[in-house]
Order: structure tokens, then C-alpha cells, then sequence
């Protein structure tokens, strides 16, 4: 079973500029790497895979030294993500039969990630992570401890209006299962968030509408901005800011709830329901409280 465990970083102002560097590199090799598909199926009537890409990137690293600074799994982790953008197109159009976007290229604004595909290359003591690339030690704030013998098997390294976070994740033995003593069934709500078979019913919390006094003034000033000077994207930034508020309360309140319908029964039965069909309707959007 594998876990991720997400962790704030804590850069110096060098090692702030590293991570930026290091992620707009990684941008542009994506980018670089979509415009070779492109290119290839044009000509040739072909795909390059995620194998053909990584050879390529092979002989670009002995031939580029910018790249050959850089470790191997972190570019590779990279052509993965493209690889898996392919894939997930394919999909939806082939067996889904969705109407799906091509994959484009990532703008500024549109790519704040990057990771090591394995567990290679990049060095964990328990505080700071070290890899080539990176000015001394990346000091992490453990608020929660990893185990001793925690198997990291790969890292990815995220960016957000509040800072930098790694996201670790790390196999642990699969836990025995319990004794079915308890079961319980839950069915999602239109008015309330879902129905429990044992006691009733979970409110919904509504957290948008709390939020939207504040995010109604926040886009307002948005608008009076003038595009591309500096009070615009300080006052994007403000709206930035109250979006991921409401993300926080939300998965807060949904991490709550769950982890109390686990302690309270043994076995969870949901219903297999699609839930994009149930909010494509306008006004049940507004019921439900997603707007």
C-alpha cells in the first residue's frame, strides 16, 4: 500500500530561486517533448513513446550540459507526465467516447510541479532533502514523523500562492483487516451532503456559501484592475488566496467526516453512482451548494 505524506518546505532565498529554475526547466521539456510528438506524427504518421523520449533525452543530457547537471529521474519523471496526458486522451476518446482536450503546451501560470520519478538521485536524512541541482540541504517541516523503515518510492515537489511542499510517497505494509462487526450504507444527498443507513444524515457544510461574501469583493477589485500591471496580480493573488481557502475547509471537513464513518463501522457500502450526471443540471447545482 503506498501513502503520500505532504510536507512544507522551508527554502532559503537561493534555494527558492533553485526551485524556480528548476521548475521552469521542466516546463519547457515538456513543451519540448510535445512539440517532438507533434512533430513525429506529422511527418512520419507515428507516436514516439515514453521509451523513444527517454533514449532521446539520453543523448540530449551528454550533449547539453544544462541538462546534464540535472538528475535523470527528475526529467524522466517529467516525460512521464506527458506520457501519461497521451494516455489519458486516448481514453477518453477511444474507449469512453468523451469529447477530450489534445494536451497543450503549459504556459507560466499553468505548471507549478515537478518530481523524481524514483526514489533516485534525491537524498532524505529525516530534515532535508539534497539533489543535484539544489544549493545545500532543503530544510522539511515534519509536522507529522515518518516511520523508520518508511520505503519512499518516489517525491514530487508543488508550488501554491502559500509556498512549497513535497509530497512523498511511501509503501507500507498493507494493515490486516478487521472483524466485520459494524456496516453501515451511505447515499449521497441533494440537500444534504449524504444519507447514513444507522444515523441520519450528514448536513452539508456549505463552505462555498461562507466564503462568498469575500470572494464576491476580492473579484470585484479583480475587475477594476488594469491587465498586466502589478496591482492585478497582487490583487489576483488575493483571490488566489480565498479559492484555496475554501479547497483547505473542504478537505478538511471531508477528511473529518470520513475518518469518523471508519471508526464508527467496519464495512462502508456507497452507491456506484456517477456524479457528474447528478450536478450537469444548473439548478441542482445550486441545491447541492457547489455554487
Amino acid at each position: 500500500m503506498t501513502l503520500t505524506y505532504r510536507y512544507r518546505l522551508l527554502p532559503l532565498k537561493s534555494q527558492h530561486r533553485a526551485l524556480e529554475r528548476l521548475c521552469a526547466a521542466q516546463r519547457e521539456l515538456y513543451s519540448a517533448a510535445l512539440e517532438e510528438r507533434i512533430d513525429c506524427y506529422r511527418k512520419t504518421g507515428k507516436t514516439r513513446t515514453y521509451i523513444d523520449q527517454c533514449k532521446a533525452l539520453t543523448v540530449c543530457r551528454h550533449e547539453l550540459p544544462d541538462m546534464g547537471e540535472l538528475p535523470p529521474n527528475l526529467q524522466r519523471w517529467t516525460l512521464k507526465r506527458l506520457d501519461e496526458a497521451f494516455h489519458g486522451f486516448f481514453r477518453r476518446v477511444k474507449v469512453r467516447g468523451e469529447k477530450a482536450g489534445f494536451p497543450r503546451f503549459r504556459g507560466k501560470g499553468r505548471w507549478q510541479a515537478f518530481g523524481f520519478a524514483e526514489f533516485s538521485g534525491i537524498r532524505f536524512d529525516g530534515k532535508r532533502l539534497r539533489f543535484a541541482g539544489m544549493p545545500g540541504g532543503l530544510k522539511v517541516h515534519l509536522h507529522r514523523e515518518l516511520s523508520e523503515d518508511a520505503d519512499i518510492r518516489s517525491c514530487v515537489f508543488r508550488q501554491d500562492g502559500s509556498g512549497w511542499f513535497v509530497c512523498l510517497q511511501v509503501a507500507v505494509p498493507t494493515p490486516e483487516k478487521r472483524p466485520i462487526g459494524s456496516v453501515i450504507g451511505v447515499d449521497l444527498g441533494l440537500e444534504v451532503f449524504a444519507y447514513c443507513s444507522d444515523t441520519g444524515e450528514i448536513p452539508n457544510p456549505r463552505v462555498a456559501r461562507r466564503f462568498e461574501k469575500e470572494l464576491r469583493r476580492r473579484q470585484r477589485a479583480l475587475s477594476r484592475c488594469q491587465r498586466g500591471s502589478h496591482r492585478r496580480h497582487k490583487v489576483r493573488a488575493q483571490v488566489a488566496k480565498v479559492h484555496r481557502k475554501i479547497t483547505n475547509t473542504r478537505n478538511s471537513w471531508l477528511h473529518k467526516e470520513s475518518a469518523t464513518l471508519v471508526k464508527r463501522a467496519d464495512v462502508i457500502v456507497v452507491e456506484d453512482l456517477r456524479v457528474a450526471n447528478m450536478i450537469r443540471h444548473p439548478m441542482a447545482l445550486n441545491v447541492i451548494g457547489l455554487r
